[in-house]
């Protein structure tokens, strides 16, 4: 048990801060939505939060999973959380999308709508970065390096394929739970040649764009204080 706690107290001391930027990222989105209802009650983006909401649900379990994995003797509970998270992680970066609702409002500059909206994506984006390189990192510990990035390049694609189907399917994370629904809205949407491609291209596209980005985020993070001159 002492165990159990030092290796919780030591894992969770060293995620504060990036939690901590990431609630005032959160919060700062919201407080946005919040003044923009304000000004006019009308034409509001309050779903916007409810998005935001989801996209801390793989964080979470993120950064829980680790300590989950190591300190319970029954793993079954930690891979139950690992196919939660799994389904859960597309509505991270699906908030990207949301820049389609970008149009001009009466009353509300376009320019506040554009930081609006950005706030929520970066916030969502970097969410959902985040935690699948706390997932990585326990694949690469516990198998190979090699392993670990086939999974994560497979998450970014699958998660690319899940922006699409959240976007023009209309279809949640939970709905998974329901094949017949999932199944029938892929099947119509790749025997039409036009849904196809547009499915094809959308996945390929932001699959590339979310690696790059991934990609990005790691080097960052690599990139010691001790180096500045």
């Amino acid at each position: 048990m002492h165990r159990v706690q030092i290796i919780r107290s030591r894992y969770f001391k060293e995620h504060w801060e990036i939690t901590l930027i990431l609630i005032i990222s959160s919060l700062y989105a919201t407080a946005l939505e919040l003044l923009r209802i304000y000004i006019s009650p009308k034409n509001n983006y309050l779903f916007f939060i409810w998005n935001l909401f989801l996209a801390w649900i793989p964080y979470l379990i993120g950064i829980y999973l680790p300590v989950a994995y190591y300190t319970m003797r029954s793993k079954f509970f930690a891979y139950a959380l690992l196919i939660i998270w799994f389904l859960f992680w597309p509505n991270s970066p699906y908030i990207l999308t949301d820049l389609l609702h970008l149009k001009q409002k009466q009353n509300i500059p376009l320019w506040f709508d554009l930081g609006l909206i950005l706030s929520f994506a970066w916030a969502g984006l970097m969410l959902g970065f985040i935690s699948l390189i706390e997932i990585q990192n326990i694949i690469r510990k516990r198998i190979n390096k090699t392993i670990s990035w086939f999974f994560a390049c497979f998450v970014l694609l699958t998660g690319a394929l899940g922006i699409y189907i959240g976007r023009y399917g209309r279809l949640n994370s939970w709905d998974v739970f329901i094949p017949g629904k999932l199944y029938s809205t892929l099947l119509v949407s790749f025997n039409d040649k036009t849904t196809r491609i547009d499915m094809l291209g959308m996945t390929g596209m932001y699959a590339i764009f979310l690696f790059i980005g991934y990609v990005t985020v790691k080097l960052i993070i690599k990139i010691p204080d001790r180096m500045a001159l």
